[in-house]
């Protein structure tokens, strides 16, 4: 990955988003050391959006399926005991 400095970046704007696009590299602008932002071009960062998704909701789907299969468990429980529980443990 390429890094450049925000001043240089302003200087070299166009050049620098063709290169991040020709390259296909991600290019990191800092200030200070410090990364502010990290330019990738727009389909890697569609595909790492597509991904995301599909991981979200994969995780909500097994959130649900532990639901349905603890349901009968959850419904017992008193959330205002265990907050004393918790206290009492403390």
């Amino acid at each position: 990955m390429k890094f450049i400095n925000a001043l240089s970046f302003r200087q070299k704007f166009g050049s620098v988003l063709d290169e991040v696009v020709r390259e296909r590299q991600p290019v990191t602008v800092t200030r200070g050391g410090r990364p502010l932002v990290v330019l990738v071009p727009a389909e890697d960062y569609e595909a790492l959006s597509v991904t995301r998704r599909r991981g979200m909701r994969r995780a909500v789907e097994r959130l649900e399926e532990w639901r349905a299969t603890h349901a009968a468990t959850i419904a017992r429980l008193d959330p205002v005991d265990l907050l004393r529980r918790d206290r009492a443990d403390r």
